[in-house]
């Protein structure tokens, strides 16, 4: 028997409906066949025209859950380029906003899992901490928060009252969270939903080249917070958050226990944010070459490469983490059962917006 599978609206990082063909046997999946729905972006198409101003804007906007990754991974380019030091108060108050954007992001995907393992109270308690987070990043940094971002650190400082907020409502997630997690975590009922199903083994996850919470849930180690610092993270790492079953709960554990290291976070650089500059300034014409950076952005490593000419920023690539493909469905879905298969799927934290960024380069 054949069925159609629509993925939407419960992935909350997605904006467009995806769908997949299961060719189910009795209970269990036989077969997927899925093709991603995505937009391709043309947004750097004029990039040849753009300042930098533009430039950071337009990535900020590229995607709603991760537009400060996007930003700072582009100032980083263009840093790299053009050999900028950035200040310390920039890079921390950097790490801070990313790390608000982590925390936000991964509760979100927390909640909507809650909801579709029929919890709704637990998933409306991630929910309401996700979109605190989230309000708390946009009166820190602007709408969208990437733009508080420009090559060489910020465009404006945050004073010191500005940052007891996101002090405060990290300090107060984090309270409530924990004895949620605590709570949740140990349930018969949610082991047996999530434990072992849509598993995916380490080794398989090494083929794939899957990285970032998808693959830490897996076994595999890296993060470029901690392998590659930047920003502030050289002198206050994330902890590393591995689990090793590869599955649903894998997943969710890491996508939660991540969040709370990002609260910690948070509140660590808001409670001590060094003096001194927010920028350093870039050369008025920027020397020709190639510039590139990579930050972990909540689904993991994403990296732009920049090329300038005759002074101007000529081209810009995009590369983002592996995400849910049509190797990866089949992987994760066959055998499993068909009730299984939003939870599975949303585990993943698809994204599609991010997979619709293209390259692009001046005419």
């Amino acid at each position: 028997m054949t069925y159609m599978f629509a993925l939407k609206p419960r992935a909350p990082a997605l904006t467009r409906t995806q769908r997949m063909v299961l060719r189910v046997d009795g209970e269990r999946i036989a077969d997927v066949e899925y093709r991603p729905d995505i937009d391709e972006h043309a947004s750097f198409d004029q990039v040849g025209r753009m300042g930098a101003e533009r430039l950071v804007a337009t990535a900020a906007g590229l995607c709603p859950s991760c537009g400060v990754a996007h930003a700072l991974a582009l100032c980083q380019a263009i840093e790299a380029l053009t050999s900028v030091e950035l200040p310390p108060r920039a890079a921390l108050l950097r790490t801070l906003i990313a790390e608000l954007e982590r925390a936000a992001s991964h509760l979100t995907t927390v909640g909507d899992l809650f909801a579709a393992l029929g919890l709704p109270a637990a998933s409306g308690v991630f929910a309401h901490h996700s979109q605190l987070l989230r309000e708390t990043l946009e009166n820190v940094a602007g709408k969208p928060a990437g733009t508080l971002l420009i090559p060489g650190g910020l465009a404006q400082d945050l004073a010191l009252t500005a940052l007891d907020v996101p002090a405060a409502i990290a300090r107060q997630s984090l309270g409530a969270l924990f004895a949620l997690t605590d709570r949740l975590l140990s349930g018969r009922g949610l082991l047996a939903r999530t434990m072992e199903v849509g598993a995916i083994s380490t080794s398989a996850a090494e083929q794939f080249m899957l990285s970032g919470p998808l693959a830490r849930a897996a076994g595999l180690r890296a993060d470029l917070r901690i392998d590659a610092p930047y920003a502030a993270y050289q002198t206050m790492p994330p902890g590393l958050v591995v689990q090793e079953g590869g599955d649903v709960y894998a997943r969710l554990l890491v996508l939660l226990l991540e969040a709370l290291e990002s609260l910690k976070l948070v509140e660590l650089a808001a409670n001590n944010p060094p003096g001194g500059p927010i920028a350093s300034p870039l050369p008025t014409k920027l020397p020709n070459g190639i510039g590139m950076s990579g930050v972990e952005a909540p689904r993991g490593p994403l990296r732009y490469r920049v090329e300038a000419s005759d002074g101007r920023i000529s081209a810009i690539s995009i590369q983002v983490a592996p995400q849910l493909d049509r190797l990866l469905a089949r992987t994760l879905l066959t055998n499993s059962c068909v009730d299984d298969v939003a939870l599975i799927l949303l585990s993943t934290d698809p994204c599609d917006a991010c997979l619709g960024t293209a390259s692009a380069s001046s005419p």
